[in-house]
This record gives structure tokens, C-alpha cells and sequence, in this order.
């Protein structure tokens, strides 16, 4: 059994000899704000490097007959993937990457006798996109077309099979730039920038033409109610059709915004607030954005704390200046116990008092299984989220102590309903809830909050099946700060885990 390791050269690599240039991608920006938490591998560039690393066995004489990729979830950067191979017989090879016991890809290739030319590569001339469309699912129509001509560069090929070991006698250049132009098409024209690959067939048929670049013609077929495309698509050169495609890709779609006006209509302005200063980590976007929204609507003073996403803070700060309250930054690592001792100083000394402090800060989250290969990612998670409350509350506590305040985390149901794809984070959740009592049960003034969402609609979420059922943010929020406008109730602990969905 084979392992592969995806690096950044290697979708640089990629992008270049596919001109896929997919900000999910290519862009650490904007794949931060994905539920993924950081640039995702190409699901055409798993299946290249599969078949390169995978010792599939040579087949002089043979040339592929079809391509077929079930792409089951996303690849990550620095994980080591294994891959095992089933030579079933001289026509059929199946290779399967997996995540330890989870499967990511499974490509299957057929094979039949025969001597292949290769296409002479040229983009030449070529007016390939350099930015993706931008379409949202209602864009679409079944029976919608698109058309145009698809290229690759010789050289660039050449490298990427050298990276990915694809040297055997069927990977000739027909195949790798069908391949190449299916990753093009799904990344940056059908979807486009929302696209997620989930499935992809491509049948060869005996002779292709030497001529290249190709043309290529793609038809909606199917849109699906999570929003799953299905397209059929033709290449052609010198109007001789050799090869036919189908192809699934999602269509992610936007969190639905929690603006200002929405968190008000849950609930209202008022000054009852005023004086108070609170704390909010993690709170440029999703639910710590709609928490200060609701803290500063009713005169709240908040300190916004965020790590990377300074136009997602001024964004919320700038829709509050109307409000009562008022919105301070605080940009640093909340996990990090000098910086969280440094804010200590600076809240102590510019704001004199913290009211509330808000743990809601955590790591992306992706799916992980209780096993060896995903052990030391299990560790990483836990040491993170931990930090992530633990740094905070020993540096604020006796600031929250001292005012009579709110010790509050935002948790979740995860930890009484554990899923198994998500030991770790279950974990996390009840490690910090531990570390919120035992902070209340050192301050007695302190009141307590643990607050027990189910599944939010937010980045961390926004997948098409992690969307189905989930609450929206501002429903949590509004919930909180009706509860912290009651009495407190000092020394105690609450648990919020009702929620009226707007």
C-alpha cells in the first residue's frame, strides 16, 4: 500500500497545467472562511497522483477505455493518505485513497487493446478564464449550455506528471488533458468558484485525432435539492467527438447573512447595557459576529476579538455605529497566554472592568475517526480548542470576578450527542465546559453560561449536507443576551439550550 502528501507546490503545480485557478484552491483567504480552513486539494490532482503512486501495473498495448472518480470528501494539505489497488484483471483497475478506515477518492479505470497517438498540446491562442464564474444555484437552469476550446501547455504537463510518477504506457496525453479540462470546467466555468467535485465519468472512444486543443460542449442535466449539478459534456477535434463526460459537482452555497437589522428584530435597542464592557473571541464572522451585534445594540461595550479577518471586523463594526455600544479591536491569537495576559493589562487599565467574557473561538472542524492516522490530528484539535478557552479565562477571571460578571462558553450538543465522525471535537467542548465550572467554582461572584447549540449555519458548517437542519446564528445569540439582560445568579451555572429558530 502507497501513502501520498499533498503540498502547496503541488496545486501550484496543478493550477498551472490546468488553469483551474479555484480560490478554494488557490487562495488561503478565501479557503479560510470555507468550512475546510484552508486550501483543499484538487480532486483531479488525488486521482493523478492515485494513479502515478499507486504502482498500477504497466499495460503496453492497452489504452484506457473510461475514467470514473467518486470523490467522497476533500483532501487536506499534510496528511498522509494511503492508497491501495485492486488489479482485477488486464481491462480494470480500481484505486481507493483513504483517510485511515475513511474513504476519500475512488477511481476506477477500464482498459482495451490498442496503440494510442498522442495529441499535439498547445494553449496557444487560447481564451482560458483567469478568474472563476461566480454562480449561485438559482443561476441555473436544466438544459443550460456552455461551450469553448480547452488547451494544456506540453511542459507544464510534463512536470506535473513527473510530480504525480505518471509514466506508465497508458497515461498519454488524451486522457491527462481530459482530465485537466474536467477539473477546468467544473472550477471555473459549471459551478464555478462554488463548485465541490463529487463525481466524474469520462468514456474514450478508439481514435482520437491529433489535433489540439480541443473543443468541448457541457449540458445541465440534473440540479439536484442540495444542489448537485449533473452535466454531460462532449470533446471534440477536427469535429471528430472522442471522448463523453458526466460529471457531479455541488454548488456551495453562501451562510445567509445575520446583519444588524436582523439581530435587532430579535432583539430590539435599548441602554440597558450601558457600562458593561464584554469579550467576545472568534468574533469577526457567524455567531460571535451576531453576539456583539446583540451586546452593542443594547450599550454594550465590546471587545472584538479576531485573528484574521480584519474586513470581516470592520464590516460588523461599521454597521453598529448607531447602536448604543460601542465596538473596540483586539486582533491577536486568543489561545497564546502572554498575549491573553497582555489584553488582561490593557482591559484593566483603558476599561477599568470585563462584565462578560465569551469563549466562542475554535479551530476549523473537519471530520476524524478514532485511529492512528488521524491520532495526532485528534491532539492537535483538542490542544487548540482548549488553549483557546483555558488561555483567556485564567488571564480574564479575576477582571470578570471583580465586576460580578458572566463566564460564558459557547459549547455545543455535541458533547451528550456525540458523533462519531467528530470524537474531537466532542471532546474539546466537555474539556472546556470542565475548565468553565472549575473557573466558577474558584470565583464565586462569577455567574456561569454554558451555552448548547445544536449544529449551526455557520463557515464551520457550510457544507451542502452540513447545512441541512442547522440553526441560525442569530437565534443563539438573541437567546444569550435576553438572558444576560435577567439577574444574574452568582456562584451558579446555567446550561442554555433552548433556542427559538427565527
Amino acid at each position: 500500500m502507497t501513502t501520498i502528501r499533498f503540498t502547496t507546490a503541488d496545486l501550484d503545480l496543478f493550477q498551472a497545467a490546468s488553469h483551474d485557478r479555484n480560490p478554494l484552491h488557490t487562495s488561503q483567504e478565501y479557503a479560510r472562511r470555507t468550512a475546510y480552513g484552508d486550501r483543499v486539494v484538487y480532486g483531479v490532482l488525488n486521482a493523478a497522483m492515485a494513479l502515478g503512486r499507486g504502482a498500477v501495473l504497466d499495460r503496453p498495448g492497452w489504452v484506457i477505455s473510461s475514467i470514473e472518480c467518486d470523490f467522497f470528501d476533500v483532501a487536506s494539505l499534510g496528511v498522509d493518505y494511503s492508497v491501495s489497488v485492486n488489479e482485477r484483471a488486464p481491462s480494470e483497475v480500481t484505486l481507493r485513497v483513504s483517510d485511515g478506515r475513511r474513504p476519500v477518492l475512488e477511481t476506477i479505470l477500464t482498459f482495451r487493446p490498442g496503440v494510442r497517438r498522442n495529441l499535439r498540446q498547445s494553449r496557444d491562442n487560447l481564451s482560458l478564464r483567469s478568474n472563476p464564474q461566480d454562480f449561485q444555484i438559482a443561476d441555473f437552469t436544466v438544459g443550460q449550455r456552455i461551450s469553448g476550446k480547452y488547451g494544456v501547455c506540453q511542459d507544464q504537463v510534463e512536470a506535473l506528471c513527473a510530480c504525480a510518477g505518471l509514466n506508465a504506457s497508458w497515461t498519454t496525453a488524451p486522457e491527462l488533458s481530459a482530465l485537466l479540462w474536467a477539473s477546468y470546467l467544473i472550477g471555473m466555468e459549471l459551478p464555478g468558484k462554488r463548485a465541490l467535485f463529487s463525481r466524474l465519468l469520462i468514456e474514450f472512444q478508439p481514435d482520437i485525432p491529433v489535433g489540439a486543443p480541443f473543443q468541448y460542449q457541457a449540458e445541465i442535466e440534473g440540479i439536484s435539492e442540495v444542489g448537485e449539478l449533473s452535466v454531460s459534456a462532449e470533446l471534440s477535434s477536427e469535429d471528430h467527438i472522442w471522448a463523453k463526460a458526466r460529471i457531479n459537482a455541488y454548488v456551495r452555497q453562501d451562510v445567509p447573512a445575520a446583519d444588524t437589522k436582523t439581530i435587532e428584530n430579535l432583539v430590539g435597542r435599548s441602554e440597558s447595557l450601558v457600562g458593561k464592557t464584554a469579550l467576545v473571541t472568534g468574533a469577526s464572522r457567524g455567531l460571535g459576529a451576531a453576539i456583539v451585534r446583540a451586546l452593542t445594540l443594547h450599550g454594550c461595550t465590546v471587545i472584538m476579538n479576531f485573528l484574521n479577518s480584519d474586513s470581516d471586523a470592520q464590516q460588523v463594526r461599521d454597521s453598529l455605529r448607531q447602536a448604543s455600544g460601542k465596538v473596540l479591536f483586539e486582533k491577536g491569537d486568543v489561545a497564546d497566554v502572554p498575549w491573553c495576559v497582555d489584553l488582561q493589562h490593557r482591559v484593566a487599565t483603558n476599561l477599568k472592568r470585563l462584565d462578560f467574557l465569551i469563549c466562542n473561538a475554535s479551530p476549523p472542524l473537519l471530520p476524524l475517526w478514532l485511529e492512528p492516522s488521524a491520532a495526532m490530528r485528534v491532539n492537535e484539535f483538542l490542544a487548540k480548542s482548549i488553549a483557546m478557552v483555558a488561555a483567556p479565562t485564567a488571564s480574564l477571571m479575576p477582571l470578570v470576578a471583580e465586576a460580578k460578571g458572566w463566564n460564558i462558553l459557547i459549547s455545543s450538543t455535541a458533547v451528550t450527542q456525540i458523533h462519531p465522525c467528530y470524537p474531537h471535537y466532542a471532546a474539546a467542548k466537555a474539556a472546556a465546559e470542565a475548565i468553565t465550572r472549575a473557573a466558577v467554582a474558584e470565583y464565586r461572584t462569577v455567574n456561569g453560561l454554558i451555552v448548547r447549540p445544536a449544529r449551526l449555519l455557520t463557515d464551520l458548517t457550510n457544507t451542502p449536507l452540513g447545512r441541512k437542519g442547522a440553526l441560525p446564528s442569530q437565534a443563539v445569540a438573541a437567546s444569550l443576551v435576553h438572558r444576560l439582560l435577567k439577574p444574574p445568579c452568582p456562584g451558579r451555572i446555567e446550561v442554555l439550550d433552548q433556542f427559538s429558530s427565527p
